[in-house]
């Protein structure tokens, strides 16, 4: 097998992870990094939270490697727990800002389309320092729905609030998101 980071990790060097072997864990580290770090920046509001994030992220890996069973692909499984590590935090941190009443605008017809004419074409990089001015409860759904590929009802029983409001959350976020890029542009 050859391409995917999760296949130059053997069997042993989890087995490593998972006992303790820091030869073993500096390996993983070391391939996983740059894209977990990627995962962490866009959960995160700086580059030192970013990095909170990702020593937490890791120490969960290698506390959690055994529990690993081989059923899924060995890089979805760290992405999986990156992610929910993220999630978790957003959630504790952010408490405040996430509020669990229903908002009713659940017209999906009114979703924006950010392929449309009017959305000025712009660098992923400008794309996520905007997303960082977002509001944690939109940059929240917003990942979760447009770089996780989460559905609403997914969304909703990950965040213990109801479809309705992932939906409005992630209205607002576009719609937010859009008069930043445009008020940059």
């Amino acid at each position: 097998m050859s391409g995917s980071a999760g296949s130059e990790i053997s069997e042993d060097i989890i087995r490593g992870c998972a006992s303790g072997d820091t030869k073993c864990q500096r390996l993983v580290y070391e391939i996983f990094y740059t894209r977990m770090y990627a995962i962490c920046l866009r959960y995160s509001r700086d580059e030192d939270e970013a990095l909170d994030l990702l020593h937490e992220g890791f120490i969960k890996v290698f506390k959690y490697a055994a529990s690993f069973n081989g059923d899924a692909d060995f890089a979805a499984w760290i992405k999986r727990v990156f992610t929910n590590n993220c999630i978790d935090y957003v959630r504790s941190a952010y408490k405040k800002y996430i509020t669990y009443v229903d908002e009713v605008f659940s017209n999906e017809s009114e979703e924006m389309d950010f392929k449309s004419d009017d959305t000025p074409e712009v660098e992923k990089s400008a794309v996520f320092a905007a997303m960082n001015k977002l509001r944690p409860d939109y940059r929240l759904v917003l990942n979760l729905y447009a770089v996780e590929n989460l559905s609403h009802a997914e969304i909703a029983d990950r965040l213990g609030i109801q479809e309705v409001s992932s939906r409005s959350k992630l209205l607002r976020a576009r719609k937010a998101l859009k008069k930043l890029l445009n008020s940059n542009g």
